[in-house]
């Protein structure tokens, strides 16, 4: 394992803004600093494994600090400042051939434990470092678990596409760029994408219902009401095979 390049002199702590952030990470010279999750041994030997298999789109696992933190390399650049509907076809093609450099890396893999790859499941523009118009590398892999293609490629073209119901594109727009991710990762069934894409919705109202979060239980009511039509449109796209160039500028 490499060795922290800040430990033989105190630097500043500095906190890390941006994104969906745990609390109480901070940059510290190179690296980050983070409090560990429940599942940090399995993080950090997918981190390491990463590594090995030379895949650059992942932060190194340093070791841990004196106080019990995760030390991890630090990516230069920036997470998306808002909707993923911003981003242009280009960082959406990365995207998407960054995440299938990554799942097949993890196939077959210990860590996949019989299942087909190890997913992130939390992929998106808040969790993606972006520099000088070039996607950088996947952040925040606290939640990475063995899982399917499917159920992570299909997070992740919700969020960079921003199929939910606060964005602003109409259903050809968000059909043209979900096939767009889907060819990037050579991907052949985006009517399996957006069938995903309902069934998780709906999976998380039952599970705010089950933990009785009044609050999101309202929200997610309305989102899978919008969903359910908003799924329909893109399939009626996407099965007429009318995904729409976009004009030449």
């Amino acid at each position: 394992m490499e060795t922290d390049p800040t430990f033989d002199k105190p630097q500043a702590e500095i906190p890390l803004l941006g994104g969906q952030l745990t609390p109480g990470i901070v940059r510290v010279g190179n690296t980050v600093r983070r409090p560990p999750k429940g599942n940090a041994v399995f993080v950090h030997d997918l981190l390491v494994f990463l590594q090995d298999q030379g895949f650059p789109f992942a932060p190194r696992f340093l070791g841990m600090d004196e106080q019990g933190r995760d030390i991890l390399s630090y990516l230069e650049g920036e997470t998306w400042p808002g909707s993923g509907s911003g981003l242009s076809d280009d960082l959406l093609e990365e995207a998407a051939r960054a995440i299938r450099c990554y799942h097949d890396a993890t196939v077959g893999s210990r860590l996949s434990q019989g299942q087909e790859i190890v997913a992130h499941h939390d992929l998106g523009p808040h969790n993606t470092i972006f520099q000088a118009g070039h996607l950088v590398g996947f952040i925040d892999w606290d939640d990475a678990a063995p899982s399917t293609r499917l159920r992570d490629l299909a997070n992740a073209v919700y969020n960079y596409v921003d199929v939910s119901h606060w964005s602003n594109q109409a259903a050809p727009e968000q059909a043209r760029r979900i096939h767009l991710m889907c060819v990037a990762y050579g991907w052949n069934d985006p009517l399996a994408i957006v069938n995903d894409f309902e069934a998780d919705v709906q999976q998380a109202l039952r599970n705010h219902e089950q933990a009785g979060r009044t609050g999101a239980i309202k929200i997610f009511a309305e989102e899978v009401s919008w969903m359910r039509l908003r799924a329909q449109e893109l399939r009626l796209v996407l099965r007429a095979s009318l995904v729409p160039r976009r004009p030449e500028e």
